[in-house]
């Protein structure tokens, strides 16, 4: 069965929330435990957000926010050939792990998004995260390092842009 994906409600927050408190206890993502908060998951600044559900049940979250990362835009932009305001970057992408394709499903949605909205999608993960293979196994290209500053850690976060369609 795969997953269907729709625009994260407002009252999906609370149960994303559990769901993100189990996840950073659990994988340590997001890496700051303020981070599990809803001005993090749905912040002002998103160009949308989505959910993965199985009948009525909260599967997973993503979203797709502005490139505005002084440290990373320009390797972003060096590798797509496109102004900050033409990417997307993919973020709050977690899921519970209990259904096979709930991460691909939303990974696939948040790039079909960015594209119709004209962008091209780019992240940055972790380099010790499992979520590197994930997006590696997906045609992900790594375009560089920037380093970050991700609550108590300094990290070499790995840059990452779309596989050409």
């Amino acid at each position: 069965m795969t997953p269907h994906v729709r625009p994260r409600r407002p009252e999906d927050l609370p149960v994303l929330l559990a769901l993100l408190q189990r996840t950073h206890e659990q994988e340590g993502y997001p890496v700051r435990a303020v981070a599990v908060s809803g001005w993090w998951l749905a912040a002002e600044d998103e160009l949308g957000g989505w959910v993965a559900t199985d009948d009525d049940r909260l599967l997973g979250h993503v979203a797709l926010h502005p490139a505005d990362d002084p440290s990373a835009l320009p390797l972003w932009q060096q590798a797509t050939g496109r102004p900050a305001e033409q990417l997307a970057v993919v973020s709050r992408l977690f899921t519970d792990r209990t259904v096979r394709g709930a991460g691909a499903a939303l990974l696939g949605h948040a790039q079909e998004q960015a594209r119709v909205l004209g962008r091209t999608a780019v992240l940055q993960v972790d380099p010790d995260a499992p979520a590197r293979a994930f997006y590696g196994r997906r045609g992900w290209q790594e375009v560089g390092t920037a380093r970050q500053q991700w609550g108590h850690r300094t990290v070499d976060a790995v840059l990452l842009v779309e596989p050409v369609p």
